[in-house]
């Protein structure tokens, strides 16, 4: 950490503090006194955050900026060892920054791109870690740049959306895996989310998030695959290949392939070992 504290003795100053290598936190508060802008440093990560009432999902990369606006109760949650810095600034710094303007308080950004914003907490860190103490007048100047930034944002009124992410990559993997091995007992989705640890109607908006398809279209979209595999390989009878996707009896079967396929199973094994034939 490298604090700049104000010479008065108020919440004019600023600190600038690097985290490498922070473990996954679960559901770990914190709080800061003056708002602080965050700087993602490492490879791409899923987060969870509660700011005071607000709450939101989302995948940091490399560059991505978060802001939290000063005093606000936060809980973060995530699944993957990340380094990231952060610039805390006093809050007396902020309302000098904004001059005569009365409203200096900033806005709550779960994540956003500004580039002017990024190589300036950079070049505060970069100054911070090379001359200590010495860098005062240019980390405190750069500061109140930074700060003016920020306010030039909320005056724009720019409050970029929030990036809409889905599952964790650990429980994406896992639902999957899930799928795979249960396909033939023909889970519901409820049983689905229970064996990740979360919530129905949460799991299933998620689950859409990442994958673009509701969690039956899904498992409907590796049954038809799986048929097809063993169908080209043509050493499974078409009844155990319908047993083992989950239908049960071979017409139930037959009906869904000749729907997604324009073939029946019998058609579709035909056609498979006549291509390979002829490519023999």
């Amino acid at each position: 950490m490298f604090p700049f504290p104000a010479r008065d003795g108020q919440g004019g100053g600023v600190t600038i503090g690097v985290v490498e290598d922070c473990p996954p936190t679960d559901g770990i508060p914190f709080s800061f006194d003056g708002p602080v802008l965050t700087l993602h440093l490492s490879r791409p990560a899923w987060i969870r955050q509660s700011r005071e009432d607000l709450s939101h999902e989302w995948r940091f990369t490399r560059g991505d900026l978060s802001l939290i606006p000063a005093g606000w109760r936060t809980t973060s949650w995530t699944d993957s060892t990340v380094d990231f810095m952060q610039v805390e600034l006093g809050r007396d710094l902020v309302r000098r920054a904004g001059g005569d303007r009365p409203d200096t308080d900033l806005p709550c950004l779960f994540s956003f791109d500004d580039p002017v914003l990024r190589e300036l907490s950079l070049s505060m860190l970069s100054e911070a870690q090379a001359h200590g103490p010495a860098a005062r007048m240019y980390v405190e100047s750069a500061a109140v740049v930074l700060a003016q930034r920020l306010l030039s944002l909320k005056r724009r009124s720019v409050t970029p959306a929030p990036r809409l992410v889905g599952l964790a990559p650990a429980v994406l993997r896992r639902a999957k895996e899930f799928l795979h091995a249960e396909m033939n007992r023909n889970p519901g989705v409820t049983e689905l989310s229970a064996a990740v640890g979360m919530t129905v109607d949460h799991f299933s908006r998620m689950f859409k998030r990442s994958t673009g398809l509701a969690p039956h279209q899904y498992l409907a979209n590796i049954r038809l695959e799986r048929a097809k595999r063993l169908l080209a390989e043509g050493r499974v009878p078409i009844i155990d290949i319908a047993y083992e996707i989950g239908y049960a009896n071979p017409s139930q079967f037959s009906a869904f392939f000749r729907k997604r396929t324009g073939r029946s199973p019998t058609e579709f094994r035909r056609s498979a070992q006549y291509a390979t034939a002829s490519a023999r």
